[in-house]
């Protein structure tokens, strides 16, 4: 789970079960959705009400690149 985003996160752990905001839905079949979230491109799947992780996102690996992509400064 280090790999998905903290509102993933939090789905999966709260008690109250709500989708959040990035989430986009991909299928539905009656009491099953599957859905793609557009923040850590995890694959979440959501059955009576349960979270599941299909596929884990990227999301740790977007902060490493981001940060391993800023221009250094050089003094002098």
């Amino acid at each position: 789970m280090d790999n998905i985003c903290p509102d993933c996160q939090t789905l999966l752990t709260s008690k109250h079960k709500a989708s959040h905001t990035l989430l986009s839905l991909i299928s539905t079949l009656p009491n099953s959705q599957l859905y793609k979230c557009t923040a850590c491109h995890a694959y979440l799947h959501c059955y009576d009400r349960q979270w599941e992780v299909l596929i884990e996102g990227y999301y740790s690996k977007i902060s490493n690149v981001v940060n391993s992509s800023q221009p250094t400064l050089a003094a002098g």
